[in-house]
């Protein structure tokens, strides 16, 4: 087993950001501040012009490309001012390349020399009390982070980020739905170390677990887990009516605790970085198909032009739909998932352990004796049409064998797709063209596009690669 301050020393080499990074950053916030300037000056507006986030906080890793921009406006000149002169600013501070992006309000998102920065106008308010959107409370988180992280607990933090990119929990938005970088340094600022961290997650119970800095819920720790109601509680220390895990998945958090536990008895670099996903060949993509034994349905249809964080919550909740519009018909889901290149292309994989069933249906009725319900089932089933056999008795219960509805799970696809609860989008995505294809029909998509066929081969394969005992 490896020493862990030998290794978390060799992972923090590699992941601190170096000198001439720093400088390019810097320079790209210089340019930033300059285009803001010329803006305020020219329009006689007051607004503070912030960097927010990991860069604000240095807790960004090597190699990261994301800055955070707040123009803080005054609430005098309300929403309406806040999204016309917060946009208009935004817009020419972006240039040419960028695309605007909805939250709670607009913001923008443009790219500047390779950088993405989200240019967000938020109120710049006294206290998180006054927050009119969650934006508005990011800079008390700046402050509140930074007056409790010094050199040494900033490199905890990027041990914990890196540590949950690599085994895929990191990142609050809504397709990860895991770890966000505020919560990585809240839970250094608590466990005090990165390896505490780990540790201290082995005793999390999902649904009874209270983070609270501040203890603000000391002694009413019934009225926290009632009020938040998430599989990890981490309270806001800026806000005690927030809950900074909230988005966390249950799968995420017992992921990442499942992870720590095998890190704690044999450290490796692959927690941190993990082997690229190597796709199964054409032959061995196949061959795997064939020996599951069950049946896979890949529906195919076009991407929404839409901002990711929406797109994966019509894509989750489309799935779902999909799952239920199945289950209804008697047919048995196996897993399922969706794949997405953000792009032109939505790919919904379930599998199935038949994707046809037998005309007949068993129906089991009342019992004989609660007379009142057996009559209505008599006379719901006795003359009818969809019975092919019964009523009958059978030990104390009216049974009927009658015929099922749908015996073809991709006739049911093609026929009622649109009982499914889709997201709008996705249905009007749906309504344009959408394509269902079965197991080894997949096969050119599959040899055409690599990302989707590293997400297949991972969905096969099931284990992550930082599984070793």
């Amino acid at each position: 087993m490896r020493d862990y301050k030998i290794l978390l020393n060799e992972v923090l080499e590699r992941i601190k950001p170096s000198e001439s990074e720093r400088r390019i950053l810097s320079n790209i916030i210089r340019k930033v501040m300059g285009r803001a300037e010329r803006y305020l000056v020219k329009h006689n507006l007051d607004v503070d012009v912030k960097v927010e986030g990991s860069v604000a906080k240095d807790t960004w890793l090597s190699g990261d490309r994301d800055l955070d921009i707040f123009l803080r406006f005054p609430k005098s000149i309300g929403k309406n001012g806040l999204i016309k002169f917060g946009l208009e600013m935004a817009k020419f501070i972006a240039g040419e390349n960028y695309v605007e992006c909805y939250a709670e309000h607009p913001y923008i998102e443009a790219e500047i020399e390779g950088f993405k920065v989200d240019l967000v106008p938020c109120f710049k308010v006294d206290s998180p009390s006054e927050i009119a959107s969650s934006v508005d409370r990011t800079p008390f988180h700046t402050e509140y982070v930074n007056l409790r992280l010094n050199g040494h607990l900033k490199n905890e933090v990027r041990l914990l980020k890196k540590f949950m990119k690599g085994i895929g929990v990191y990142g609050a938005e809504i397709k990860i739905r895991g770890f966000s970088g505020y919560l990585c340094e809240l839970l250094t600022i608590f466990y005090k170390s990165f390896i505490n961290v780990l540790k201290g997650s082995l005793k999390w119970h999902p649904f009874s677990t209270i983070i609270d800095i501040e203890g603000y819920y000391v002694g009413f720790e019934d009225e926290a887990l009632k009020m938040f109601n998430s599989p990890l509680i981490v309270v806001d220390p800026v806000d005690r009516k927030r809950n900074v895990a909230a988005a966390l998945s249950l799968n995420n958090m017992c992921k990442f605790m499942s992870a720590a536990h095998i890190f704690l008895k044999n450290p490796s670099l692959e927690f941190f970085f993990p082997k690229p996903v190597q796709p199964l060949s054409r032959s061995e993509i196949l061959e795997q198909i064939h020996e599951r034994g069950s049946e896979f349905m890949f529906i195919l249809t076009g991407c929404p032009k839409i901002h990711p964080d929406i797109l994966w919550g019509q894509l989750y909740k489309s799935l779902e739909g999909i799952e239920n519009l199945l289950r209804s018909f008697d047919f048995n889901i196996i897993n399922s998932t969706v794949w997405s290149n953000e792009k032109d292309l939505v790919i919904f994989i379930l599998e199935l352990e038949r994707l046809n069933l037998p005309t007949v249906k068993r129906h089991i009725g009342p019992p004989v004796y609660n007379l009142d319900d057996s009559e209505r089932f008599l006379r719901k089933y006795l003359y009818s049409s969809k019975v092919l056999s019964g009523p009958s008795v059978e030990n104390d219960r009216w049974v009927v064998y009658v015929k099922r509805k749908h015996t073809s799970a991709i006739k049911l696809i093609r026929d009622d797709i649109f009982r499914a609860r889709l997201g709008e989008l996705v249905k009007s995505a749906f309504q344009e063209r959408f394509e269902i294809l079965v197991n080894e029909e997949i096969i050119d998509i599959y040899v055409k596009n690599p990302f989707f066929a590293s997400f297949f081969t991972s969905h096969l394969h099931g284990r992550p690669g930082w599984l070793k005992l």
